[in-house]
């Protein structure tokens, strides 16, 4: 266990940033885990060794999401220790931010699933507005350390800096598991009350907007305030689905997904309660995972649709096809409440290598349903907490400013 400092925001996706600042809001550049820009890459990993490991990260990351979406957590407060074991790592994109003054530079995670009580607070167990914590994760990671308020700076693409100060966050002593080679620490972007987008607030109007671009290409964009707001004929909104138990979280309503004009139907004989109703809509989660009767039945489509024998591709992905320019793949459709969402092929079948490709959509055997980040690639979506809508338009995120 080593004892170097590494510093903990509540929010979750992986990111590089630059920073440009416009109006009242600024942007950053988020680089996926899997391109060259980042320190989780490795040049020796083939096309269907990445694509292997994705899925593993997200059927993890699925269970985890889980875990939080049902669990009813509980903290440690003795000796002033805060206790969780259910936070969520994300690892699809990273971020690089300064803390403190004068500013010092850490390689943080981002995540729109925020682990819940990361920073928990309770005075009668702090000592001069410093709280210890403990935090650890299923994949062995973990983290020792104490709660404070501090100064977070971005650096600007325009020499500039944007300062946010009084930003509560973890300064980690004790790391254990990749969090200690790879990153400084979690960055926190979802719905929970000390997540980065609550604790700012009115600052950027509850308002946030991202970009993904195709894999391993330039780097995506994350817009914090009232620049992510979108316009235009081709924008579809639905409404953003609120759940006081778990705001970490952001879920939609899925109505259903139409292969060519065939519409399968969003059901689960599991439900058994409100959740398992909605979907999440989740940046740091690779693939889009459904109830197991939807993904069986929209499978069955797919396969009529694209008529040329399946083979089998790597763990994780159940349905694969050998590649070539004469294939034709079926127009797929998903529809939200009030939001039908076109998706290109790069949406749902992905490229694994060999001349192979695999459908993005999975089936879930853990009970927590997932849009996942590469049915999110190449659609600008912004999130509008105060009206409590969801917005997509169609978008060439590699043109994006």
């Amino acid at each position: 266990m080593a004892t170097t400092t590494h510093f903990y925001l509540v929010f979750t996706l992986f990111l590089s940033v630059s920073i440009s600042v416009r109006g009242n809001g600024f942007s950053v550049n988020l680089i996926h885990r899997d391109s060259p820009q980042s320190p989780f890459y490795n040049p020796l990993d083939a096309l269907s060794d990445r694509m292997q490991k994705a899925a593993r990260r997200s059927i993890n990351r699925a269970n985890h999401l889980k875990k939080l979406s049902s669990s009813t957590y509980s903290a440690n407060y003795a000796d002033g220790t805060i206790s969780t074991s259910s936070c969520v790592v994300g690892i699809d994109y990273v971020m690089n931010i300064s803390v403190g003054t004068p500013p010092r530079n850490v390689l943080v995670i981002d995540d729109t699933g925020t682990c819940k009580r990361l920073v928990e607070e309770r005075k009668d167990t702090c000592e001069n507005n410093l709280c210890e914590y403990f935090a650890s994760y299923e994949d062995g990671d973990n983290s020792t350390g104490n709660l404070a308020l501090e100064t977070l700076t971005f650096a600007s693409t325009n020499g500039r800096s944007v300062q946010l100060p009084n930003i509560a966050f973890g300064c980690g002593h004790n790391m254990g598991g990749s969090l200690n080679e790879m990153v400084s620490g979690l960055v926190g972007l979802g719905g929970g009350e000390f997540s980065l987008i609550s604790q700012l607030g009115s600052k950027i109007e509850s308002k946030f907007s991202y970009c993904l671009v195709p894999l391993y290409s330039v780097s995506s964009k994350f817009i914090f305030g009232s620049n992510a707001e979108m316009t235009g004929k081709d924008v579809v909104s639905t409404p953003l689905i609120s759940e006081p138990s778990r705001k970490t979280f952001y879920y939609l309503k899925l109505e259903g997904i139409s292969v060519n004009k065939n519409m399968v139907p969003f059901r689960s004989s599991a439900s058994s309660t409100t959740e398992d109703d909605y979907i999440i809509i989740d940046s740091g989660t690779t693939f889009t995972y459904l109830p197991q009767e939807m993904y069986s039945e929209l499978e069955s489509e797919i396969k009529k649709a694209i008529n040329v024998e399946p083979i089998i591709g790597p763990t994780g992905l159940d349905l694969c096809y050998p590649f070539d320019g004469s294939m034709r793949f079926p127009d797929v459709t998903v529809h939200f409440t009030n939001a039908d969402i076109k998706l290109e092929r790069e949406n749902y079948f992905v490229p694994v290598g060999n001349n192979v490709v695999c459908l993005t959509f999975a089936p879930s055997d853990f009970g927590a349903y997932i849009y996942g980040s590469l049915s999110q690639i190449n659609f600008l979506i912004e999130y509008a907490l105060e009206e409590k809508k969801v917005y997509f338009k169609p978008t060439d995120c590699t043109k994006q400013g």
